[in-house]
């Protein structure tokens, strides 16, 4: 399978991302390769490619000798939330409402960073049909002038996380959950797979699976380019029995380190690769899932997990063929633009091993490297690399504009709890010069003692929200790359997670309202007046008390249409009088105007208000007594109905007046 260096994406909580440098041709900068004596070839310093796979397994083997000890792999980089990022343009949307047209149908679609770049969701339509992952599958309905109605549905016993559509083609994707990565030490990922459903949905009455792929490691994300169909997964060694400790005591552990060693020095190609399993139709096939010759490790040691990139084209074989690429790296994130790929990799360091006082150094020190690939030809060529200190929140945190690449991240956040210094953000200016990314500006200082909880960049000026009791709205000023300075700040109670442009010179934030002791109130929905960088302002502000939404960890349960914001939330409270566990859920539907918000209407899915959670007050409704089914998950707008998306079923409303049509359940 022929090699697309485009590297993934994993990182525990927060590591970073980078967007295109746009102003040098391709291959400008390009480094040189020297070919070494051990059969691997050094590219640029950085990363090393390997001849054979005889030199790739030297490699595996050699630097898991290293690090293996009494109890596996245990020890190593720390688990958290894996962030892919993936774009295939250089411009950020520009927030608009992103309706669409297609046939006779005006809808809304999932809330993407990138516009034309469509993101795995749990939900997606063509305007006529309504695909969902809920109720433990797939669930197939079609818009009718009553409402929905369920046509098919598809029962799995696995969970999928995530789904992309492509005209009549639904592919479904996500992890089969295992408990042998914790059993075999791989820090619980060992054992995992992922499985990739290619399903044929021309027929919402019969949708059949064409092609089933699996394959070891976990499953990160995906984004859908046109037909081209791109997975990122990661994954760690696998059949390694690594022996434990005999009872306690040094000896013991000595011996089960002595023995694990010799296990790895035993190993093969198929313990470190991925395996996969492909079945089409009525044939089976199987293998590795990517070449030797594919897989690159940067001389920077990044841990002895592997990170792919799947490339499938939905117009052709769809998942039955695959181009790849892999870099061996614990941790790692990616963006890329058309002509450039950039690849984010962190260190890797045995936190279990380390004293506390060398543990916290090593925390205050941390910091990204990022590598730039020319990938515009056939053969991906290394440009040059970059360093940017600490960690990014999420794939917001970056951005490239006018040949500048801008990031945003934090020290050393207050989840590290190892920090010896104070916790501080910054936004770092890069630009490709002399085969190097290089630092032409930044301006830190950004929240001392606060982590960053939201970044948006639009144009030459970044926002840069910090949050530890008060909330802090920055306004960068990158105009000048060179000088990128805090041209305005506002600080107000709570926090914005999740920021959206609305207009020119306003902001959208969905977050906490909060008091001044940091305590979180509720659900806030914020309207910001940034037409003045040097002096941001609050407009007015809208909240449901004690709620949380979803929008603030997941900027795709959001979604604006048609000038009007719909934030989903949950809320459970005590009820005094009556002794009794309320259940609230719906859609805040905020209208956006120029100056202010109106809260037009609380959305809910089955009850004009909250719930008491008895089983006798569902049973009288005809729902089944189980609030999580109730939760709202997604919005849709087609033409001029609103489909709530829960657990366990649609609710239909006008846009008129937000009156419930009909709520189905699955």
């Amino acid at each position: 399978m022929k090699r697309y260096l485009a590297l993934l994406a994993v990182l525990a909580i927060a590591v970073a991302a980078c967007t295109g440098i746009t102003t040098s041709t391709p291959g400008e900068g390009t480094v040189g390769r020297q070919t070494q004596g051990d059969g691997t070839v050094l590219v640029g310093g950085y990363f090393q490619e390997f001849t054979s796979c005889d030199a790739l397994l030297d490699y595996y083997v050699t630097e898991a000798v290293k690090i293996v000890g009494p109890w596996g792999f245990g020890g190593g980089w720390f688990g958290g939330p894996v962030i892919f990022e993936d774009v295939a343009a250089s411009e950020s949307a520009s927030g608009a409402d992103g309706a669409r047209a297609q046939g006779s149908a005006n809808y809304s679609n999932t809330n993407v960073q990138v516009e034309g770049v469509d993101e795995g969701d749990i939900v997606k339509t063509d305007g006529n049909r309504i695909f969902t992952l809920a109720d433990t599958g797939l669930q197939v309905a079609v818009v009718t002038a009553d409402g929905v109605e369920f046509t098919d549905s598809l029962r799995l016993d696995w969970w999928p996380q995530s789904m992309l559509l492509h005209e009549d083609t639904l592919v479904l994707m996500g992890v089969v959950w295992s408990d042998t990565g914790y059993r075999y030490g791989g820090g619980g990922y060992g054992g995992n797979t992922t499985k990739i459903l290619e399903v044929d949905v021309s027929d919402p009455s019969n949708v059949t699976v064409l092609r089933t792929l699996e394959f070891d490691g976990s499953y990160v994300s995906a984004r859908l380019v046109g037909s081209e169909l791109r997975v990122a997964v990661n994954s760690s060694p696998v059949g390694l029995a690594f022996e434990q400790p005999l009872g306690s005591g040094l000896r013991a552990e000595r011996d089960a380190t002595e023995a694990n060693i010799a296990v790895i020095k035993a190993s093969d190609l198929d313990n470190w690769l991925p395996y996969y399993i492909l079945k089409d139709g009525s044939t089976e096939t199987e293998g590795r899932l990517l070449d030797c010759t594919g897989v690159m490790a940067p001389t920077t040691f990044s841990g002895v997990d592997t990170l792919s990139l799947l490339t499938f084209d939905l117009n052709g074989q769809g998942v039955a063929s695959w181009d790849s690429a892999g870099v061996v790296a614990t941790g790692a994130t990616m963006y890329a633009n058309e002509d450039r790929t950039y690849l984010a990799t962190a260190r890797w360091q045995n936190w279990a091993i380390l004293a506390e006082d060398d543990a916290r150094s090593e925390a205050d020190e941390f910091s990204t490297d990022i590598h730039l690939f020319d990938s515009s030809g056939s053969t991906p060529t290394y440009v040059g690399s970059g360093t940017v200190p600490g960690f990014l929140l999420n794939q917001f945190a970056m951005d490239e504009f006018d040949g500048h690449l801008r990031v945003a991240s934090t020290t050393t956040p207050n989840w590290w709890g190892w920090s010896t210094t104070d916790s501080q953000s910054q936004v770092s200016v890069f630009e490709l010069t002399g085969g190097d990314l290089n630092e032409v500006g930044s301006v830190d200082g950004l929240g001392k003692n606060e982590q960053i909880y939201s970044v948006r960049f639009m144009g030459d000026t970044g926002y840069v929200v910090t949050f530890r009791q008060t909330d802090p709205l920055y306004v960068v000023d990158l105009s000048d790359p060179t000088k990128p300075t805090v041209s305005g700040e506002l600080k107000i109670p709570g926090y914005s997670a999740y920021l959206h442009p609305v207009g020119e010179g306003r902001l959208l934030g969905v977050g906490q309202a909060g008091n001044e002791e940091g305590q979180t109130q509720g659900t806030q929905v914020s309207l910001f007046d940034v037409s003045d960088p040097a002096n941001p302002k609050l407009l007015d502000t809208v909240m449901v008390e004690n709620a949380w939404s979803a929008v603030e960890s997941d900027h795709l349960a959001f979604t604006l249409t048609n000038g009007v914001a719909y934030v989903p939330f949950e809320s459970w409270l005590w009820d005094e009088k009556t002794e009794k566990e309320t259940f609230d859920t719906g859609v805040m539907a905020v209208t956006v105007n120029p100056d202010e918000l109106d809260l037009s209407s609380i959305l809910r899915p089955v009850a004009d208000g909250p719930i008491d959670w008895s089983e006798e007050t569902f049973e009288e409704s005809g729902i089944a007594p189980d609030p999580w089914r109730m939760g709202t998950r997604r919005t849709i707008r087609i033409d001029d109905r609103l489909y709530l998306i829960t657990n366990g079923g649609i609710a239909v409303f006008d846009v008129e007046g937000f009156e419930r049509v009909v709520y189905t359940q699955f």
